[in-house]
């Protein structure tokens, strides 16, 4: 494979272009279950796209977000592993042998508050389920996406040490100093000491703030790392269907690019065809 890797682009604003309906607080949890064969589709289109890595749909597939869905424990845990475990497959139809399957884990509560981290106790609880059955199910990599809690992020990487598969982190800021709970980035720096983590990306922040946020990683950490901007013309608040221009992004993804990241990808309100477009410019760097 050639450098930066293409990670995948949006899966639930994706899904919703496609006519899928997506309520909070289970988001595209359900769509592996009643419309897998989209799934399996859109992860299709990325690779025709250009991605070397895709992720799975299983950002809400906690038996926590089932069980504030309404779902009694019991079904809740039942409904959660089966849509876990269905993403995973779905995952596993699309690829090639080349493509890597990267497991998508997230915040337990809302990604864009931190401040509702439930703490440690139900982390790792929650964490310790979904790692064993996500790594059980078959995928290449964990990939830790849109954290923004310190605290959180040391017990999912704490449960994720327990378990021998490479392990990729994925930050979402506050501004180009601080994570989004306000923890000043030297402090997340100094956390990832005690872990192996093979490489530190930041996703889902607007592709200005991103730009920033590989400055600092560039500065201060020594390992791969990786950047996948949402589209969104406003951070935390946006629908991301009021995405920016093309020419906006093209100016954008040219100044990422030259920062020589080790992978590269988009995020919310991106399609198969703005990944198909981050593809030829990194072919075509002119």
């Amino acid at each position: 494979m050639s450098y930066p890797l293409i990670l995948d682009g949006a899966m639930g604003t994706e899904l919703q272009n496609r006519g899928v309906e997506i309520p909070l607080p289970l988001w595209s949890a359900d769509a592996n279950i009643d419309h897998p064969e989209i799934i399996t589709s859109i992860h299709k289109d990325y690779i025709a796209s250009g991605a070397d890595i895709i992720t799975t749909n299983t950002f809400r597939t906690t038996e926590w977000t089932y069980h504030r869905a309404g779902l009694s424990l019991i079904k809740a845990k039942e409904r959660a592993k089966t849509s876990l475990y269905k993403a995973v497959e779905c995952a596993q139809m699309a690829v090639s042998n080349s493509i890597i399957i990267a497991g998508s884990v997230t915040t337990i509560e809302d990604c864009y508050s931190p401040d509702k981290f439930p703490g440690v106790e139900v982390a790792e609880e929650i964490y310790g389920q979904t790692l064993e059955w996500i790594i059980d199910a078959g995928v290449d990599v964990i990939i830790f996406e849109t954290m923004g809690n310190i605290d959180e992020i040391s017990c999912g990487l704490k449960m994720a040490k327990k378990h021998n598969i490479p392990l990729w982190l994925s930050m979402i800021a506050k501004d180009k100093y601080h994570l989004l709970d306000g923890s000043p980035f030297s402090d997340v720096f100094q956390l990832l000491d005690g872990y192996n983590v093979e490489t530190l990306l930041t996703n889902c922040n607007k592709i200005d703030l991103s730009i920033y946020i590989c400055d600092q990683i560039i500065s201060d950490w020594r390992g791969k790392w990786g950047v996948y901007p949402n589209l969104g013309i406003e951070d935390y608040e946006n629908d991301y269907f009021n995405i920016i221009s093309d020419s906006k992004l093209k100016d954008s993804i040219k100044t990422l690019l030259l920062k020589k990241p080790d992978l590269i990808g988009l995020c919310c309100g991106s399609t198969p065809s703005h990944l198909q477009n981050l593809k030829h410019m990194i072919n075509s760097p002119r």
